[in-house]
């Protein structure tokens, strides 16, 4: 359903960091609740209390809510955000003194407002924090001596108080859906967080820390899981990427990560560790194999040619495989192997691969 909201939840967005677009997007969900919120308001105010003043008054809100998004519009979101909260509050306020008797629900709704203060400004602001939340607090407070109109005495049917209660049950179901698309979007971020972590920029592989981590973790849960490792490095990068300049080289890098993600395995970990260096992590029945996978990537480096603007280049590689089926592994000695073999083959002429044994499973086998 929020889906169909992102029009409205991308007003504003530009070039932020993370936390910067969740507020952005928080604010204008906020907007979209108060504008409709107020509207239905305005509605039941009508039906229920026969008060068209009321009613034309919470209409004007509306409006004023609406402004909300020509402030994010013009990129004056922080602005954008003291300017909700306050039309928020002054709404509740006001509509307590014409509505409501000191002693109604409605400062239920008031309490929203240190929610807001929460889900729209970032941690460190404590002025928003704690300022405007005592603010809102104190406020409250100052309903109960403010002389107001009292309606509600005049709500003797059923139908009138069922009207009432509705309105609290629309605001407590925009609550619900408010805190829901909050937590959702806080999840996503902190997904994307790990992934940032996690994830080499510019190939999106895993980075080199994360792949020693991963093979250390898969070297010390059994001695009898089989694992292998290909060190895959294209041939002469180095002067395809002076030639051609860096911008196509990091294009073409990405385009031989996605090109050797097709060709593995659905669980191999794949990792670009230096400039046109790879790291592959083969498990279990795919370390038998790991000799086959090679060739296949090897096959398909060659096979399938890089194009970019102004001209086309086929690259080759040469592939290290280390193989070890049983037996105590280190991870850095794996990699150490691999890179070794991956040696083997350039010193050979480049362009094929070279296959051993680790040497922890040749010791155990001698």
């Amino acid at each position: 359903m929020l889906a169909s909201f992102n029009p409205i939840l991308s007003i504003g967005l530009s070039e932020h960091n993370q936390l910067m677009r969740h507020q952005i997007r928080m604010t204008n969900l906020l907007t979209v609740i108060c504008v409709v919120g107020t509207l239905i308001f305005s509605t039941m105010y009508w039906l229920a209390f026969q008060l068209p003043i009321a009613a034309w008054h919470n209409v004007s809100y509306a409006f004023l809510y609406a402004a909300t998004w020509l402030l994010m519009w013009s990129g004056r979101w922080y602005i954008a955000r003291y300017y909700l909260f306050f039309m928020f509050f002054a709404q509740q306020f006001i509509m307590s003194y014409w509505v409501f008797a000191a002693q109604s629900q409605n400062e239920l709704l008031l309490l929203v407002s240190p929610t807001i203060v929460l889900l729209l400004f970032d941690p460190n602001e404590r002025l928003a924090r704690y300022g405007l939340s005592l603010t809102a607090i104190g406020l409250m407070f100052s309903i109960q001596v403010l002389p107001t109109p009292d309606p509600l005495v005049n709500l003797s049917s059923l139908n009138s108080k069922t009207i009432y209660l509705s309105i609290v049950l629309i605001f407590i179901a925009l609550s619900v859906i408010l805190m829901d698309f909050y937590l959702h979007d806080l999840y996503t971020l902190n997904r994307q967080a790990r992934q940032y972590i996690q994830r080499e920029p510019l190939a999106q592989t895993w980075n080199a820390t994360q792949f020693y981590r991963q093979l250390s973790t898969e070297c010390q849960s059994s001695t009898d899981k089989p694992i292998a490792i290909l060190c895959i490095n294209i041939d002469h990068f180095q002067s395809f990427n002076m030639q051609q300049g860096h911008h196509i080289g990091d294009q073409s890098l990405q385009f031989l990560a996605g090109l050797l993600d097709r060709h593995l395995p659905h669980d191999a970990l794949l990792s670009r560790t230096h400039a046109d260096q790879f790291l592959v992590m083969l498990k279990e029945n795919d370390c038998a194999d790991a000799p086959k996978w090679a060739v296949k990537c090897h096959h398909a480096i060659e096979e399938t040619p890089f194009t970019f603007h102004g001209g086309a280049h086929a690259f080759t590689a040469s592939i290290g495989i280390v193989q070890h089926f049983s037996g105590n592994a280190k991870a850095i000695s794996l990699i150490d192997q691999a890179c070794q073999a991956m040696t083997e083959a350039k010193q050979a002429g480049g362009n094929q691969c070279v296959c051993q044994l680790s040497q922890m499973t040749v010791s155990q086998a001698v």
